[in-house]
């Protein structure tokens, strides 16, 4: 009997495993029907502002717009770093230097 009762509660187990995955399956999908509508409703918000139709962009598409930018600007920087150290190295002087004159120089 005491084997028998072991094996009984492992399919039921199984079964509640099952459950609570398929539950959590059912949620994540809500979520994301929930985030689609949220997104039609700003973007159909949008539309009625300008009254020109808006492409319609997904959040995945928007974060990964955003990571493009954010990769962009952080190249530019590195590349405007680079021109401060050449500069500074050519003309003998600290970087800090390099770049104060730099700034003065494209802002003035």
């Amino acid at each position: 009997m005491t084997t028998v009762g072991k094996f009984a509660t492992s399919p039921g187990s199984r079964l509640c495993k099952q459950v609570a995955a398929n539950d959590d399956a059912a949620a994540n999908e809500e979520e994301v029907e929930e985030q689609i509508e949220d997104d039609n409703v700003k973007r159909a918000t949008r539309e009625n502002r300008t009254g020109v139709p808006t492409p319609f962009r997904s959040s995945k598409q928007i974060e990964t717009a955003d990571d493009a930018v954010a990769s962009r600007e952080e190249v530019e920087e590195q590349v405007e770093r680079k021109r401060v150290e050449k500069e500074a190295f050519e003309n003998r002087i600290s970087v800090a230097s390099a770049e104060k004159w730099r700034n003065g120089r494209i802002r003035g």
